[in-house]
């Protein structure tokens, strides 16, 4: 048996990177000189658009190219806000509603056909100016955009901006000349001064502002880009209204100031980014948290970012694939799958000797994000029965879940927030997160009488089929989806499993298709509102609100807390939100996890931020330690 795994497992090994050395060797002289990092990445990335941008995976590699206002210190635990194209933090006025933004000076984007063209051919560039920050922010609120995420943080926030998104709806598609509309609530007073004017007390704006959500825009990207095209002959040509899209769509598209450029962008195969020559703004911390000194992460204290030029990313769906190429070291950074945990991470939870032996290390660290299964609350079935939702909350075995498909690694979700937010422990655990059959047998019976009230209970008096929507396609997915079934039938509730690939599945979730889906929430902040605004009724049109859930009482104290600042009366509001859902169940909660990543000890400087996206500027590799292990 041994032999026949082997010799499969060569065979494997053979189709997998056959096609690898061969793109190796085929971009060998392009990149030669230049120090390249070799990565993958695990789903499709659905925009490289900031403004449209609400997944992780986009969010990741957007923070390449795109930068913000404002980000988080690299190092420093807990998180700390910095200035990034801002100069200084923004002043407030008295009554906290007026918000002046002053930018550095001389922060220029990466060269781009937009701008123009040099004497020497070259692409011109620019520097940032106040009114790139105006158009990011009409674009966010943008009719004719699918900005579901940035829409909802400044959504009857800022003043004007409500009525400039309505006025927007009455321009064709592609008639871009709705950007010249002006906002009272967003102005930019010189080049170099923002000016934000808002509604009410926004507490986390500046936090949303740190988002790449809102990274700046020039006009000369859509005036070139987006309203004209190639004609064939070396010139361009205006692009038909009929035939225009607001969204940025292609590499060139992107133009920004952070410190790579996307250069290729091979849907569902490949992206790579080169370095931006003119990032001249980046410098690695001065200091850090306790520990790091001695970690080694103040060893390029002051260097000039980024370190790398190259960053080399293939899309690895499957998660066999993509860890035999870290094996092979052809990849940096590694993931445990499922299937190989045992063979690397010992019983009490670290690394292996002989793992370390090859020069590698572990880095564990908990994300801010909590899993869990949606249920549509506008569905006929499962919106319409609470005690439905609580007896298949009861029914399913989290800790079996987290443990036979995850390795254990993550822990039982028992409320909407990450433990590591401070609300989570004063809410408490929800009545029914817990695995109790019994009390879900219980829950049933009164789940039938709801259901036969609503007309929608089976003629046998059975629970109608049950649809659930998956985010993956690999035997990972496969698996979860025999797990999720196996739950639900010593309760007699049928399940019927569709795997998607993830623009799929948030295509439908968007379009309101699922029933129940897989889905979770990475936290964009450091605040339970942006949990919490998941379930706000006025969000379901804006698109974040995807479970549809409407409670008036929910939605009448999320209205207070919208601009309260940090304090016990807001904690408190916070709590007796979080019951509320406890009690509705819109949500089928299941695990907080617990990332294992592996990496190789010729990468330094690897510390995961649980906000911040654009990272990997701070990373250095020693090629030279590399090349004698055996990698690239």
């Amino acid at each position: 048996m041994l032999k026949v795994y082997i010799i499969s497992l060569l065979i494997v090994l053979t189709l997998v990177f056959a096609p690898v050395l061969f793109l190796a060797l085929r971009h060998e002289d392009r990149y030669a000189g230049k120090t390249v990092l070799y990565n993958s990445y695990s789903a499709k990335v659905r925009t490289i658009d900031p403004a449209t941008c609400g997944d992780t995976t986009s969010a990741a590699m957007q923070g390449q190219v795109y930068e913000s206002l404002y980000t988080y210190h690299y190092l420093k635990r807990p998180v700390e806000l910095i200035p990034e194209l801002a100069a200084a933090m923004p002043e407030v006025t008295a009554d906290e509603l007026v918000y002046t933004i002053r930018l550095k000076p001389d922060i220029r984007y990466a060269r781009n056909p937009c701008f123009g063209q040099e004497s020497d051919g070259r692409p011109k560039t620019r520097e940032v100016r106040a009114e790139d920050f105006v158009l990011a922010i009409k674009r966010a609120a943008d009719f004719h955009l699918q900005t579901s995420l940035a829409w909802s943080f400044l959504s009857d926030r800022i003043v004007g901006l409500d009525a400039y998104r309505e006025q927007t709806s009455t321009y064709r598609e592609g008639d871009f000349s709705r950007y010249d509309l002006e906002v009272d609530g967003v102005r930019a007073l010189d080049a170099l001064t923002l000016q934000i004017t808002l509604v009410a007390p926004y507490p986390q704006l500046v936090y949303v502002l740190a988002m790449n959500t809102y990274a700046p825009i020039p006009r000369e990207l859509v005036d070139y880009h987006l309203m004209t095209e190639p004609d064939g002959s070396g010139r361009r040509r205006e692009i038909p209204m009929t035939r225009r899209t607001p969204q940025i769509t292609g590499p060139e598209q992107m133009v920004g100031t952070g410190p790579y450029r996307l250069t290729i962008w091979d849907r569902g195969s490949r992206m790579v980014f080169e370095r931006n020559p003119e990032y001249n703004h980046g410098f690695y911390p001065l200091e850090g948290e306790e520990g790091d000194a001695e970690a080694g992460l103040l060893e390029n204290a002051g260097t000039p970012l980024p370190f790398i030029d190259v960053l080399y990313y293939e899309c690895i769906l499957e998660d066999l694939p993509s860890w035999l190429r870290f094996l092979s070291r052809q990849e940096d950074v590694g993931s445990i799958p499922p299937d190989a945990f045992s063979m690397v991470i010992n019983p009490e939870r670290a690394l292996l000797d002989k793992w370390q032996e090859q020069g590698i290390r572990l880095v564990k660290f908990d994300y801010p994000a909590v899993f869990w299964l949606a249920f549509n609350m506008d569905d006929a079935v499962v919106g319409s029965s609470r005690a439905l939702r609580q007896a298949m909350c009861l029914a399913f075995n989290v800790e079996d879940y987290i443990e036979v498909l995850s390795n254990g690694r993550g822990q039982r979700a028992v409320n909407i927030l990450p433990r590591s937010f401070p609300t989570h422990e004063p809410a408490g655990p929800g009545p029914y997160y817990r695995y109790d059959p019994q009390a879900a047998q219980a829950r049933l019976e009164q789940a039938r009488q709801e259901l036969a009230a609503a007309g929608h209970l089976e003629a046998d008096g059975r629970i109608p089929e049950i649809t659930i929507d998956i985010g993956g396609r690999d035997e990972l997915f496969r698996r979860m989806g025999e797990f999720i079934q196996q739950q639900f039938e010593p309760i007699g509730i049928r399940v019927k499993i569709v795997l998607n690939d993830w623009p799929t599945l948030q295509q439908k979730v968007h379009n309101k298709q699922c029933q129940l889906y897989t889905m979770g929430w990475h936290a964009d902040l450091p605040d339970a509102e942006n949990f919490l605004q998941l379930f706000y009724g006025p969000n379901i049109e804006k698109g974040t609100n995807n479970t549809n859930y409407h409670n008036p009482d929910f939605d009448a104290a999320y209205d207070r807390i919208r601009s309260m600042r940090d304090s016990p009366e807001r904690e408190k509001v916070y709590v007796d939100m979080i019951h509320m859902l406890n009690e509705d169940c819109p949500i089928l909660l299941l695990s907080e996890p617990l990332v294992y990543l592996l990496v190789y000890d010729w990468v330094h400087n690897y510390k995961r931020h649980p906000f911040a996206y654009g990272t990997t500027k701070y990373l250095r590799l020693d090629l030279e330690r590399r090349r004698m292990q055996g990698g690239r």
